[in-house]
């Protein structure tokens, strides 16, 4: 019966992995088709000296829904690989790390990291991914990678993003975002624009060690991994209090804001999944 139980909660984790990437990858396909992102990745393409390909843009929405149609029937073979090719290309944003201008020279550079934040979530985006093509192709040991890829793409975005709430600039930066929502307005009526990033911080900071506790204490880690999953799920009311979209085509469309925002989602899938798999973090 035990086992039973426990098939049916890593099940149920995996279906709402799915749907958490699934509804990233149809929010954000939607974008692809837009003059703006058509212009965003050409210009990526020139920061390297590329030629501008003004294809890419929808190729890469298509993509998205394709990946997303796999997501849909992930029992079939062709759907796993599709899934597995969309683990690979989303590991490309994460190499822009070195190759376009996203650190802030300002505060020294690295460690301080400016339009990165959007790119260091991909490594959540890859673990989702490739934990739920291996989950149903069988693949054990890619699926084991796949968790310690989640911890990783948790960790990062939590000390990386936590850290920076230390500084003015990113105090500045989350003020428009946090005074709009009423989940963190109250914040303001506490601390000044400064001290109340410094307090997000600390929350976020604690969340990182209650994580690394994991080998020593479940309590710290449930503790922390309960922290992330709240932070990233209470991101996603930025959408409609910012609000992250906009509607001068007649219908929604995600702002880059907007798309910042819902990447949280796949590293919510990857909280969830860790709390199904604590033994293979540390119990």
């Amino acid at each position: 019966m035990f086992t039973s139980l426990k098939s049916l909660v890593v099940a149920n984790s995996v279906l709402i992995s799915r749907w958490l990437l699934g509804s990233f990858l149809l929010l954000t396909a939607v974008t692809r088709f837009t003059a703006d992102d058509v212009s965003y990745f050409s210009k990526q393409l020139q920061a390297v000296n590329l030629p501008e390909l003004p294809w890419l843009s929808a190729v890469l929405g298509i993509m998205q829904l394709v990946t997303l149609a796999a997501l849909i029937v992930p029992g079939y073979r062709w759907s796993q690989i599709i899934i597995y090719i969309y683990a690979g290309l989303a590991t490309v944003p994460l190499l822009m790390m070195f190759t376009h201008p996203v650190w802030i020279d300002a505060l020294g550079g690295f460690p301080a990291i400016g339009a990165g934040q959007g790119l260091i979530k991909y490594l959540g985006i890859v673990a989702v991914s490739l934990f739920i093509a291996s989950h149903y192709a069988g693949h054990t040991r890619v699926n084991k990678l796949a968790v310690k890829l989640a911890v990783g793409g948790i960790l990062l975005v939590m000390v990386w993003i936590g850290g920076m709430k230390f500084t003015q600039i990113e105090a500045d930066g989350i003020e428009g975002l946090m005074s709009t929502s009423p989940l963190f307005s109250w914040i303001y009526s506490l601390f000044s624009v400064l001290h109340g990033s410094y307090f997000i911080g600390v929350v976020e900071l604690l969340a990182v060690i209650g994580i690394l506790l994991a080998p020593w204490s479940d309590k710290a880690y449930v503790f922390g991994l309960s922290v992330a999953a709240l932070t990233f799920a209470a991101t996603q009311t930025f959408l409609i209090t910012l609000p992250g979209y906009e509607t001068s085509l007649g219908f929604p469309v995600l702002t880059g804001s907007g798309q910042f925002i819902v990447k949280d989602l796949a590293l919510l899938a990857c909280c969830i999944i860790l709390f199904n798999k604590r033994k293979l973090v540390g119990h």
